[in-house]
């Protein structure tokens, strides 16, 4: 028996679920996502202004901006006078430092962690046992949506680390009995492992498989190639964007629904699928306005959103990066929360090798910075420019250290199958689109292989020499 598997799960269970406001916010949630547009606005009005009177108060950024700007609480009269504040950037956030941070909580307290950084670099962030217990709330919504019950048990398959690199002879999973989660390595999944997970998941009766869309679709391609059946209640998707024939290949697949759901880590926004397929910005989260990026005509949108819960760093009117395509409504569900037609940011191309795997832009980025902790880059892109080459363009600010890249360098590629060589390349900024958003993964020379045929590539390339 693994304990310390076990402490940890016990300790996230009670960070989750009892230490917080989870069943509070659970009880609340299940009522308000009923009340009328109306009712709503109010609640988003109520917890908008609280947001402006606390960040005035605590957070120094926020009291300096707001004295510069001659700003005040008392100046929003509605939701909508938010749109005087000025919009808060991911740079202005790392420029802020620990002044963005409320001075009534000790920063030794704090939970510390990352974005996903799926539009350029992930961003430090910060939050409480208190905010950690409210996001489970709001998460378990959309568990709920998808039928998904708190006895049903979940594979994960987005990015854990379950052994060390390379290592393909050591168990590739890990089942935590106490949260009921099977945790699938995405860093070795192949068309030879994936007979592998699909036992795993049999054995541990999982009824529901949550994960990055490039993984899991993947999944679902080898078992629709080799016909190995793995049906499920539901299958959820995150934090890239999820194509149509993303979907309809998963939903064949695992013989049911997709629900696709977008966040961040920082905190400010929630869009959820409902049990209709439509997909819900979740207005009791934060106040989420939908920019266009062409002209009021446009029906493309950025996402610039106040979070209301994560006390301990409020983000006033922050710009997400990220994409989406309004909607019309009402839904068919009965929810008056605003529609979208499809999320459309963090979208990026796949990096295939020649062995068969493939690595999305999510799992790119959680490596090379959470796992091998590169620190203080601006920008990044993966740019696949041959079938077994990969350049690495990255942007560093006023305190990288060369020496502590290397060290992150020579770690992500040990991670990376052996038929690929990387190099990483310094810029000064990396490509962007026509909209200006960072692409993070660009392929330009896609794997040409048959459909449905995972072939098996023998033989190891040579390791490029990093270069800082």
């Amino acid at each position: 028996m693994n304990y310390k598997l076990l402490a940890a799960s016990a300790s996230h269970l009670m960070a989750k679920r009892f230490l917080g406001p989870f069943w509070s916010r659970r009880k609340w949630l299940n009522r308000t996502q009923w009340l009328s547009a109306d009712e709503l606005s109010d609640i988003q009005f109520k917890l908008l202004k609280q947001t402006i009177q606390y960040a005035k108060r605590n957070v120094p950024y926020y009291r300096r901006q707001m004295k510069n700007q001659g700003f005040s609480s008392e100046d929003i009269r509605s939701p909508a006078d938010i749109r005087s504040f000025p919009i808060l950037t991911k740079r202005d956030v790392i420029d802020a430092g620990d002044t963005i941070l409320a001075q009534n909580f000790p920063k030794f307290l704090l939970r510390h962690a990352h974005t996903g950084g799926t539009t350029g670099a992930p961003l430090s962030v910060y939050r409480s046992l208190f905010s950690i217990g409210n996001e489970h709330a709001f998460v378990r919504r959309q568990w709920d949506w998808a039928q998904i019950g708190f006895k049903d048990r979940c594979a994960y398959l987005r990015g854990s680390i379950i052994t060390e690199s390379n290592l393909m002879n050591r168990r590739l999973y890990t089942y935590d009995p106490i949260m009921k989660e099977l945790h699938l390595s995405s860093y070795h999944l192949t068309p030879e492992i994936v007979p592998t997970y699909i036992e795993a998941m049999k054995k541990h009766k999982v009824a529901a498989l949550v994960g990055y869309p490039s993984a899991i679709s993947f999944f679902a391609r080898v078992c629709l190639a080799r016909n190995r059946s793995l049906a499920l209640k539901s299958v959820l998707t995150t934090s890239e964007a999820l194509t149509m024939s993303m979907r309809e290949e998963i939903s064949r697949a695992f013989a049911c629904p997709v629900y696709d759901f977008y966040g961040g880590a920082e905190r400010v926004c929630y869009i959820f699928t409902c049990e209709h397929g439509c997909y819900h910005i979740q207005p009791e989260y934060g106040y989420t306005e939908l920019i266009p990026v062409n002209g009021p005509q446009d029906n493309t949108c950025r996402i610039v959103a106040t979070g209301f819960w994560n006390t301990p760093m409020p983000l006033i009117r922050y710009d997400t990066g990220d994409l989406v395509v309004k909607g019309s409504g009402p839904c068919r569900c009965g929810r008056a929360f605003p529609v979208i037609e499809s999320v459309t940011g963090r979208e990026g191309d796949v990096i295939k090798t020649p062995s068969g795997e493939e690595f999305g832009v999510t799992i790119m980025i959680h490596l090379l910075y959470v796992v091998c902790g590169a620190a203080n880059i601006l920008e990044t892109q993966f740019i696949q420019d041959a079938p077994d080459h990969i350049t690495v363009e990255y942007v560093p600010d006023e305190k990288f250290c060369a020496d502590d890249f290397c060290t992150a360098q020579r770690k992500f590629i040990g991670y990376l199958p052996d038929d690929i060589t990387i190099d990483f390349k310094r810029v000064k900024a990396v490509q962007r689109t026509s909209s200006g958003k960072i692409r993070p993964v660009i392929s330009l020379t896609p794997i040409t292989t048959e459909e449905n045929d995972f072939p098996v590539l023998t033989g190891k390339a040579k390791v490029c020499e990093s270069k800082a």
